[in-house]
């Protein structure tokens, strides 16, 4: 597989972070391995961010960029599912997507792309790789999942790519990934309704579960410079804001243990959440006002999707 016959499209989705837009675009544009196409999506920022691509703008003269401002926030799911939407118009052989506050080295395009007929040696089309992601002091983020499902004889082969420098992994976040366009042609788009967190987590599950393998690909690396660079833990969480979206979080986990990995998961997911939320009441930190949000926030979650209170799309066709 040649690097020069392959179209890459690369994708952003951005909300009210104009300057980490502008860095995170001068670093896509600046890969040695150039992507075709350029997509932003805008998710009506109001910090001014449309002003980059206007006349005179500071990104207005960059070849084969395309931005697209959304009339309402769709949240990242929303985003993501456009913009992959819109690559595959522009007919992609693959998507390079990730968040407007990730930074890709100049090879890192280069080396998912070198991977490729790696994957396909080790006996598979991939559905997706992934960069390695560090946060702004070195610390690592937005680490993938390895895939444990056993092979024929009951082991794990996630290893079996180790002497090229690369894991097979079972899903990931959208922070630079390379997705396959066979594989979004196949299964489908993010689930929109989502909004936040979980989307990457059930899409790229969808891919290894009904596409193809991922892989992790260590020469290919980003960095992150998410505000806040630890995992998502309600239990230690004190901003208001983010604590009341954590029960998207919980709603869209469930969602993906029952579809992806089957209703016994989902049932011992739902029976944690309610032990969780007795936690986060009685023993958790801060007043009894910062408890009880995070205690609601989980519960929400839980009856959110127990009473189905998410638009699925054409997920329910691959019902476990």
């Amino acid at each position: 597989m040649k690097q020069s016959n392959i179209r890459v499209a690369a994708l952003v989705v951005t909300y009210n972070r104009k300057a980490l837009l502008a860095e995170c675009l001068v670093a896509v544009t600046a890969q040695s391995f150039a992507p075709s196409v350029v997509v932003v999506i805008d998710n009506a920022s109001t910090d001014g961010t449309e002003e980059l691509f206007c006349d005179g703008g500071e990104l207005a003269s960059i070849p084969d960029m395309h931005y697209f401002r959304m009339s309402e926030n769709l949240g990242g799911a929303g985003g993501f599912k456009e913009g992959i939407k819109r690559c595959m118009e522009m007919g992609c052989d693959w998507i390079w997507l990730m968040d407007d506050d990730c930074i890709a080295r100049p090879d890192a395009l280069s080396e998912l792309v070198k991977a490729l007929p790696v994957v396909e040696r080790l006996g598979g089309v991939p559905s997706f790789l992934a960069s390695s992601v560090a946060g702004p002091d070195g610390e690592p983020m937005n680490v993938p999942v390895l895939d444990s499902r056993p092979t024929e004889n009951g082991y794990p082969n996630w290893y079996l790519g180790l002497a090229d420098g690369m894991v097979e992994i079972e899903c990931a976040t959208f922070v630079s990934l390379l997705i396959n366009a066979r594989a979004v042609e196949k299964l489908g788009l993010p689930i929109a309704s989502f909004f936040i967190w979980g989307d990457d987590t059930e899409y790229t599950t969808r891919l290894t579960h009904h596409f193809g393998p991922a892989y992790l690909v260590g020469k290919s690396s980003v960095l992150h410079k998410r505000v806040n660079a630890k995992s998502l833990n309600i239990q230690n969480e004190d901003d208001p804001v983010r604590i009341a979206n954590f029960h998207r979080l919980y709603r869209n986990n469930l969602i993906v243990k029952r579809y992806h990995h089957g209703w016994g998961d989902a049932v011992r997911q739902i029976v944690f959440n309610f032990k969780d939320a007795m936690k986060c009441l009685l023993v958790g930190t801060g007043g009894i006002s910062a408890r009880w949000a995070r205690s609601a926030a989980l519960l929400k979650g839980t009856f959110e999707f127990l009473a189905g209170g998410c638009d699925l799309e054409d997920l329910g066709r691959l019902v476990k």
